[in-house]
């Protein structure tokens, strides 16, 4: 039986990778910098710091007492900001800023998706203490989702390319711009 702070430790440390693994996924295609860039990578990389550091306090505070000297108060204020705020999600804002400051590659955007649920699953399991196994039941419906992320990504390309023009030419790819934007508009 593996120990409760190994299981916890175990969880934050994966989810602190994915956390790593999703920044550094939507900001390499970043070239240059440009507007906004340096912000969202250093709120996504804050909010990654925070959120470990959330997960890794836990439940944890020092303890109460009617007499608490100014570190443990101090500690303890520090505590309820990190807990108050919900770091994790303002990463996955970062994250996904960071994405649209890039020319859209729909297999780029979805599998930075597939790695932001899993970031979402990593929090969740380790604020719950919940084992892995825990989310056997939604397999179907994650399965699912997978599906229609694959095909939204597959119907997106060939549209997205047309209409940024990236297909060069006469007027039929003018035409088939048009007619890829109208189909996936609808």
């Amino acid at each position: 039986m593996t120990p409760p702070g190994a299981v916890l430790a175990r969880s934050t440390a994966a989810a602190g990778l994915l956390a790593a693994v999703c920044i550094a996924w939507s900001a390499g295609p970043v070239s240059g910098g440009g507007r906004g860039t340096r912000l969202a990578l250093l709120a996504g990389a804050g909010c990654a710091v925070l959120a470990t550091a959330r997960l890794a306090a836990g439940d944890w505070a020092p303890s109460a007492g009617i007499y608490q000297n100014l570190a443990t108060r101090t500690i303890r204020s520090m505590l309820d900001v990190l807990r108050l705020v919900p770091w994790a999600e303002g990463l996955i804002i970062a994250v996904l800023a960071l994405e649209a400051l890039h020319r859209a590659r729909p297999w780029h955007t979805g599998l930075l998706a597939v790695a932001l649920i899993a970031y979402l699953f990593a929090v969740h399991l380790a604020e719950s203490g919940a084992p892995p196994g825990a989310l056997r039941p939604q397999v179907p419906v994650l399965a699912a989702g997978l599906g229609l992320l694959v095909l939204g990504c597959g119907r997106a390309g060939p549209g997205l390319r047309l209409a940024a023009g990236v297909c060069r030419g006469g007027g039929g790819h003018r035409r088939r711009a048009g007619t890829a934007r109208l189909t996936s508009a609808a």
